[in-house]
């Protein structure tokens, strides 16, 4: 029994009590003997009265108890009421996560790579140029595909072939150079085509199973099954920006701009380049959806810009650069040049000045250290570049967190958007 209820029900039983004293009171005053009646009149008139008072002093207290039982008892309804419908809802959103769960732990014997390429095959396309081939898939709608930058660049006459050899014209929608991503549409399609639907890449982990599918060498529709490496690497690659994601898959030419699965059969990535060592890699799906969406929208993707150029600090980039006045263990990315005209030098980023060692060699004096982006840590330039690439857009307010000249600083930064690429 909860302390409310106790309180209601001792309240209850002190009431009752004084009410059948109140009663026994006044039986007891009626039926005194007449004898212990005063004799005077008056006398008696004033006992009354002082009986009366003293009568109507305790319906008051007794009334007053009463006010505030029936007002803890109404608030104990309601909080129960409150409470329970509370926990109904708790009972169905449980129940309802729990169905979820065992219908996916019931899927898990039959999550396979044959399973996920027999759902995704045929929303997977060659795509041929006059200067070669790359493979695409369909997205958001039965007409839409995506594909590579590279894979469609500069061209005008672009064939795609479906997964029954049927073949159609297709023209660019738009495309984006610095994440390699483009869209292409086409007039029509086989009837039973369905769009891939795009996962959140920012949730894939290193060792998770992936599929891709594509054409490599002119291999049509050809599986391939592995796991991911690594995640937010960058590439040497220009004009490729963003972080991708590393895969142990092989992709050889003509795969670039397929996708790449999880075992959900969602698209986790774009695969867009190899090596000959077995290392490949892939655009991430969160900032594939980025882009894609913005190119159907508006027919263009802006990239977020700041406009700093920096290292990566480690004990051997300190010494190689003979850096003065940090410790030897310093991390976060050491500003090395502001570009001018920009959101970085607006807001007053420092970059580091050369200096002279005590022994007469080249050296640098630190200036801005960015320690952290919007609270997240910014150990390395992958650091940077994940956040700004998947969570900001041009014209938004970040905070850096710096080591100014060996103190803490922040400061904000309204991003602008980075100029078009050109070759």
């Amino acid at each position: 029994m909860s302390g409310k209820t106790l309180t209601a029900v001792t309240l209850l039983c002190v009431t009752a009590i004084a009410l059948s004293g109140l009663n026994s009171y006044l039986i007891l005053t009626n039926t005194r003997p007449q004898q212990e009646q005063p004799s005077d009149p008056r006398e008696a008139i004033d006992e009354a009265r002082e009986r009366m008072a003293a009568v109507e002093s305790t319906l008051s207290h007794i009334t007053d108890q009463i006010r505030v039982l029936n007002q803890s008892i109404l608030a104990n309804v309601t909080g129960l009421g409150t409470m329970v419908r509370r926990l109904n809802s708790t009972v169905h959103d449980l129940s309802s996560a729990i169905s979820e769960l065992t219908e996916r732990v019931d899927r898990i014997p039959q999550q396979t790579p044959a399973n996920v390429y027999e759902s995704a095959y045929k929303s997977v396309v060659v795509i041929r140029t006059p200067l070669g081939q790359g493979s695409g898939f369909f997205y958001n709608s039965p007409n839409l595909i995506l594909t590579n930058w590279h894979v469609v660049e500069g061209e005008a006459d672009i064939e795609v072939e479906f997964y029954d050899r049927t073949r159609s014209k297709a023209t660019i929608v738009g495309d984006d150079a610095y994440s390699d991503v483009a869209v292409i549409r086409v007039a029509s399609a086989p009837s039973d085509v369905k769009p891939l639907r795009l996962a959140d890449s920012s949730k894939v982990w290193i060792g998770q199973q992936v599929v891709a599918i594509g054409n490599p060498l002119g291999l049509t529709g050809s599986l391939s099954s592995g796991y991911i490496s690594q995640v937010n690497r960058l590439l040497e690659l220009p004009p490729i920006i963003v972080p991708v994601l590393q895969l142990d898959i092989t992709i050889a030419p003509g795969s670039s701009g397929g996708p790449l699965l999880d075992l959900s059969g969602e698209v986790v990535g774009v695969t867009n380049a190899g090596t000959g060592i077995g290392f490949n890699f892939a655009v991430p799906s969160k900032i594939v959806n980025r882009a894609a969406s913005s190119i159907i929208e508006k027919g263009q993707y802006l990239h977020p810009f700041v406009g700093f150029s920096a290292i990566e600090l480690n004990p051997e980039t300190i010494r190689s650069l003979n850096i003065l006045n940090v410790e030897p263990f310093q991390t976060g990315l050491l500003i090395m040049n502001v570009v001018p005209d920009t959101p970085a030098a607006r807001a007053g980023l420092k970059p580091a000045v050369s200096a002279t060692a005590p022994d007469g060699s080249p050296a640098y004096r630190a200036m801005d250290i960015i320690l952290a982006v919007d609270g997240h840590h910014t150990l390395a330039i992958e650091d940077w570049s994940a956040y700004i690439e998947e969570r900001v857009s041009p014209d938004q307010a970040i905070t850096l967190s710096l080591w100014r000249s060996g103190e803490n600083a922040s400061i904000v930064v309204i991003t602008t958007h980075r100029p078009p690429y050109q070759e």
